[in-house]
């Protein structure tokens, strides 16, 4: 359930991007609340998302109410800014106010659950500063000023909450986690927790404080810069270097117009007009640092997570098809043994969560001989995904990968599969072998899969390619036993450890975890004919369940063999 929960929050991501690239339209919003509201479509989700994925405690509590409230309270907020500060405008400000609270009150649980470290101080911090934020935006949309400010300042006050004191401590704690020169990072980490709110105060009652409150968040920044160039990205991938190496850069020059800025308010002498450092400082830190500073982080934890799953070296050059594998000259002509199932054996899987003993002999059967055997599916789309998933079909029918049927094509088909012997050397992985799906009737390819396994931390994964045009998708799966000997076979992460499972689109190596599951449960009705068994496969997308295929498996006839 928490990781459902927390891949909805990630489909906020995608989603607040659109409506807010959309909101562009509307030409009533002045550019201080659009970097607001890019931070209510888009960052604060992309931030809770990452720190909630890379958290040993995940607070279902808050996630649950989180994934109801942030797309109420952004959309409400985005009504809001459309009308004058007074009662209405306030009345819709108020859900995302509830928001930052409740954002603040989450922070505070996350720490008392985990280890008391810097890195987690540090995004606590930014969890309670959100909050400020909060309180003086529906302040300002009321129309109450706030310690004598009122107007513009405030809805600046709330942008800085909302990324100087939101997204930077929890980019710091990422920072000091990552083992990247500790002593450093724990001043960046300390500097950046205070300096937020000593600006704040700065502005309300001293410009030598504010200026000074200024210089050491400059620093620590700064700091954080220089690490990142120095130990982060010379060990990146180049994706990675490219995030980081923006967010990190970008930071030099918006700082210095903040430091100008602050320095020129002290001596009586502004000379940057507030639209100016709106431009340049409010849009550079929210999209370039900020935004992109997630992304970075989220990247590399990324690679850190897939860099030891083996990944296959096979990849598609155009239509796939089930003569994918004959084209790519990839299949073993002289194989040392006859491979007849999707594993040689079943034993290899067994794990502290894993006892093959406790499965039914059909399934094992099923697994080891998967050549003996026919397939009945059936398709059930969710209603919510039936267009999409026409205009899926007709690339996947072309593509003939994936190539799963529509509801309205047919209520049952019957599938033809097979399993070839791959060149392991080819591959890059061990023991590997091809499992071709097609419809019976039409010939065309349902898929054309590469199985493998592989090993990490005690627990034997199976390990699935796609091949695609110049790419592929990894399904790594893990394997439990589930009720009267059935098995359950699942990419989502474990309750308690998030393990290799997952789906991934791979290029050239470059493993990205998509915001893709999948859940298979095989199982053995007692009342069937011998060697004839059942599965389930459930298929979600950013935890939204768009797709069932139910198969009927059964032992082909002697004729068929």
């Amino acid at each position: 359930m928490p990781n459902r929960f927390i891949q909805i929050i990630h489909s906020y991501v995608p989603i607040g991007m659109l409506v807010w690239l959309l909101s562009w339209f509307i030409p009533y919003y002045n550019q201080t609340e659009r970097i607001i509201l890019f931070a209510a479509f888009v960052v604060v989700p992309l931030t809770l998302y990452r720190v909630f994925e890379s958290a040993n405690h995940k607070p279902v509590f808050f996630m649950k109410i989180l994934v109801y409230l942030i797309p109420i309270g952004a959309i409400a907020l985005a009504g809001s800014f459309l009308l004058s500060s007074g009662i209405f405008s306030g009345l819709l400000s108020i859900p995302w106010g509830f928001v930052t609270l409740l954002i603040s009150a989450l922070g505070v649980v996350l720490l008392i659950k985990s280890s008391t470290n810097l890195g987690d101080l540090s995004k606590t911090i930014g969890f309670m500063y959100i909050s400020i934020g909060g309180i003086w935006l529906v302040a300002h949309q009321f129309g109450f000023p706030l310690l004598g400010f009122q107007g513009q300042i405030m809805l600046l006050t709330v942008n800085h909450f909302h990324y100087a004191g939101f997204v930077t401590p929890v980019l710091f704690g990422f920072l000091h986690e990552g083992q990247y020169k500790r002593s450093l990072s724990s001043i960046i980490v300390v500097l950046g927790g205070i300096a937020p709110i000593l600006i704040a105060l700065g502005i309300t009652y001293s410009a030598v404080l504010e200026w000074l409150s200024v210089v050491v968040f400059t620093l620590s920044l700064l700091l954080y810069s220089i690490i990142v160039f120095t130990y982060v990205i010379p060990k990146a991938t180049s994706w990675t270097k490219g995030y980081h190496m923006l967010s990190s850069g970008v930071i030099w020059i918006t700082m210095a117009l903040a430091i100008t800025y602050g320095f020129r308010e002290w001596m009586g002498q502004p000379n940057i007009p507030i639209p100016t450092m709106i431009l340049f400082h409010g849009w550079g830190n929210a999209v370039l640092f900020s935004f992109i500073g997630i992304l970075a982080w989220h990247a590399t934890l990324m690679d850190k997570a897939t860099a030891g799953i083996p990944f296959s070296r096979i990849q598609g050059k155009g239509k796939i098809g089930a003569n994918v594998f004959a084209n790519l000259s990839v299949l073993d002509q002289t194989p040392t043994k006859k491979t007849t199932g999707l594993i040689d054996d079943m034993q290899a899987y067994h794990s502290k969560q894993f006892n093959p003993k406790w499965l039914h002999e059909d399934i094992i059967r099923f697994y080891e001989h998967t050549n003996e055997y026919e397939l009945q599916l059936t398709p059930y789309w969710s209603r919510t995904f039936q267009l999409p998933a026409k205009l899926y079909k007709r690339m996947s029918r072309w593509l003939e990968q994936m190539n799963f049927p529509l509801e309205a094509e047919t209520t049952e088909l019957k599938v033809k599969s097979v399993i070839l012997p791959i060149q392991d050397d080819k591959d890059g992985r061990d023991n590997v072998r091809a499992w071709v799906r097609t419809y019976t009737e039409s010939k065309t390819a349902i898929y054309a899969a590469l199985y493998s396994t592989h090993l990490s931390e005690c627990t034997r994964y199976m390990n699935i390619a796609f091949p695609l045009p110049y790419s592929q998708m990894t399904s790594i799966l893990s394997l439990r036993n589930d009720t009267e000997g059935s098995l359950v076979l699942t990419s989502w992460p474990s309750e308690v450890t998030s393990g290799d499972q997952g789906v991934y689109f791979v290029i050239n190596q470059k493993a990205i975890r998509l915001p893709i599951n999948e859940t298979i449960t095989v199982w053995k009705d007692p009342e069937s004919l011998e060697g004839n068994i059942e599965a389930k496969h459930h298929m979600w997308l950013f935890g939204m369940k768009f797709l069932t295929l139910e198969y009927r498996i059964s032992k082909k006839s002697q004729r068929d063999n």
